[in-house]
This record gives structure tokens, sequence and C-alpha cells, in this order.
């Protein structure tokens, strides 16, 4: 499982299954070749129209968009990348650098045959989309931020970085079962992930109990010590920013309800510097990239997708039309 709410929302803001569940996601499952012959997991939810994939956010897999991507098959052919790393995407030892995630997402483009895609991408797939816009401008149409658009080079990220608060630890009961897991998972994220994307970024014992996360931590170390700048005045494509405006402390951190007196002054300063850092990013959103618009849902969850739903497609098919 990602790791918990702080790094979850400070990475991402920045930044084997349960023998009972049965799948029911109707996509199709491909593998493709990544730029440094890595395997990478493809979702293809269908649909006809222009190609638009789906990045995922630090720690998740693109099973996490399987109830709000296939919304869009009616008018768009809708994919889902898993990027290296994670869930049955290969997890090479090295080579998570930007150049690296975003070569794979052009040899997705070359071994899907698409010309130009719609990149849509949530949390620290942000710096995935700011890099391959940048690059290779001639193949991308448009691209949509999902509380992703965030510079996390900053001082400003570096200083929400330095609070420590400890979360809710799970118990023995919360990790005897994939359905306790999910509850466990619902009170630390405030929602709920659809049950596959669970069982994808999980490893549970044959008797169900859960285990430990399919990703290892040096994966995430190094993800996060190769990030870099955004690149926001070479991409001259249309571009969306969708932020979770959080209006308290509750709404930031869903576990703050269940922190100590410690933790939860911990989690005030936290969220007071997490307000300036989202003003910031979105001024600099506005001022630096030519075509870029910026839009908010008050008080969504960074899984906004998730959360406020209808709100987020009808923002994400204004700017597509």
């Amino acid at each position: 499982m990602p790791k918990l709410c702080l790094l979850l929302i400070a990475a991402a803001i920045l930044i084997g299954c349960s023998p009972a569940h049965k799948n029911l996601v109707n996509h199709k499952v491909l593998f493709v070749t990544g730029c440094s012959a890595n395997t990478l997991e493809i979702l293809d939810w269908g649909g006809n129209g222009s190609p638009v994939i789906f990045l995922a956010g630090l720690g998740n897999t693109a099973h996490v968009f399987d109830d709000f991507a296939p919304r869009f098959t009616d008018r768009y052919h809708i994919y889902g990348l898993t990027r290296r790393g994670f869930g049955k995407s290969d997890q090479p030892a090295a080579d998570y650098t930007e150049n690296n995630l975003a070569g794979d997402i052009l040899a997705v483009l070359d071994s899907l045959h698409i010309d130009k895609a719609i990149l849509i991408g949530h949390s620290i797939a942000g710096e995935e989309i700011s890099k391959f816009a940048a690059t290779y401008p001639a193949r991308v149409r448009k691209v949509v931020y999902l509380d992703a658009a965030y510079d996390r080079k900053t001082p400003g990220f570096a200083d929400m970085q330095q609070i420590q608060i400890q979360n809710p630890v799970p118990t023995k009961q919360d990790s005897s079962s994939f359905a306790h897991w999910k509850d466990f998972s619902r009170k630390a994220y405030g929602l709920s992930f659809p049950d596959e994307e669970l069982q994808q970024i999980s490893v549970f014992s044959e008797k169900g109990s859960y285990l430990r996360e399919v990703t290892p931590t040096p994966i995430y170390e190094a993800i996060f010590g190769a990030l870099e700048h955004p690149d926001y005045s070479h991409i001259t494509c249309p571009a969306l920013a969708i932020y979770a405006n959080f209006k308290s402390v509750n709404k930031a951190i869903p576990s703050y309800a269940e922190l100590d007196a410690a933790n939860k002054i911990n989690a005030g300063q936290f969220f007071r510097l997490l307000q300036k850092y989202a003003i910031t990013e979105q001024i600099r959103f506005k001022n630096e990239l030519r075509k870029g618009t910026v839009r908010t849902i008050v008080n969504a969850n960074h899984y906004l997708f998730i959360s406020n739903p209808v709100e987020t497609e009808k923002l994400i098919r204004d700017f597509l039309r």
C-alpha cells in the first residue's frame, strides 16, 4: 500500500490478491516494452475517438482509475499506464529518472501506434506530464493535471517534508483480510480505492491477510531523488491544472481525527505550509505555462477523481472540447 497519509499528500501533492475477490472491471490488460527494455502494464478501457492516457500518482497503478476512466469512453479511447516499479510493471533496480519515465510514455505511444495523445495524470504523474510535453511536444495534444501541477524541488515543499506526523498504524485485525485492509485504507485516505487497485499495490498471503506493499521503499526514494523542476515554459499544448482546494486540516489529512495531541499540532503546521505552497504553485502554473488553465474543487480529497468524480469529469470534458 502507498505510504500513509502524510507521505501520500506530501509526495503526492507534490506527491497477490484476496481469493474471495472477483475481477468485475471491464478493461483489457496489455504489456508493452518501455524505453529501457522494461515491461509496462497498460489498461485499455476501449472507446472511440482521440486516445487518452491516464497516469497514476505515486504508489498507485492504472487500476486506481477503474471507476473514473470509463466515464470518457463515449468520446475517447481510454488507456492507463502503470509506471515502472509498481503493480505488474517491471521493477528495475535503477533508471527512475524523469527522462526514463517520459521515455516510457513515448514507448507506449509507439507500441499502441498513437501519433498524439491527451495525457491525464494524478499527483506525482505531473512530473512525467511536464517532462513529456516539454520534450516531445509533437506527440501530445492536451494535458490535464489532477492535483499534480507542483514543483517539488522548491523550499516550500522541503519545509513540509521536515514536519513529522505519526499516522495510525494498522493493527493485526486491520491486516487480517482484504475486507479489513480495505476498511483501514478507507480511513487512512478518506475514501475507497477500487478493489483491484488495492490488490495490485498489495501482497496478500494465501489466507488473504495483508503482508506488504508490492513496491519496496528504495523505488519511492529513487523517484524522489530524480525529481526536477517542471519546465512549464516549453509546454506548448493547452494544459489544465485541477487542484484540490483544502479548507480544513481534516480534508488535507483524512486521519487527523485519529492523531494524538502532539501529532495534531504538527498536522496543523503542515496544513498551513501546504496552503501557502499550493497557492504559490497555482500562481507559478498560471505565470509560466502559456496555455495553462487553473481550476479548483473546494474540499476535494487529493484523489479528487474519486472523491468528486462528477465535478472532475465536467472540468476535464469542458477543457477537452
